[in-house]
């Protein structure tokens, strides 16, 4: 998953398995205002790299398929911001309508969907 844009998912931005090996890659995302930034499955065992990128204005950062609170440690984190704000662009008339707000905290990641 690399240059994502996850913005009030209802239940999590990502949802890893027994089955998501420990090299899944994870970076330039961002995810913010949802429910569970990063689910894993309470039988997973694997421990993923994370770096560059915003888990920002979560209810919970990490937590586990029975939707409690984890603080295990299988995510390593390297240049992870988790505080600032993610502004949305709501003008239908710009081209990056629903992506970041140009200039706006994050936008350098380029994360979501680009035009030429």
């Amino acid at each position: 998953m690399r240059y994502c844009l996850v913005y009030e998912a209802n239940y999590s931005g990502v949802w890893t398995t027994t089955q998501t090996g420990d090299d899944f890659e994870f970076h330039h995302n961002i995810i913010a205002n949802s429910r569970t930034a990063w689910i894993r499955d309470d039988s997973s065992t694997h421990h993923y790299q994370i770096h560059d990128c915003i888990l920002s204005s979560n209810m919970k950062t990490k937590g586990n398929s029975s939707d409690s609170a984890i603080n295990n440690d299988f995510l390593k984190m390297e240049n992870v911001q988790l505080s600032g704000i993610i502004e949305i662009e709501k003008d239908q008339s710009k081209n990056n309508y629903l992506q970041l707000k140009e200039g706006s905290f994050g936008s350098k990641l380029q994360a979501g969907l680009f035009k030429k």
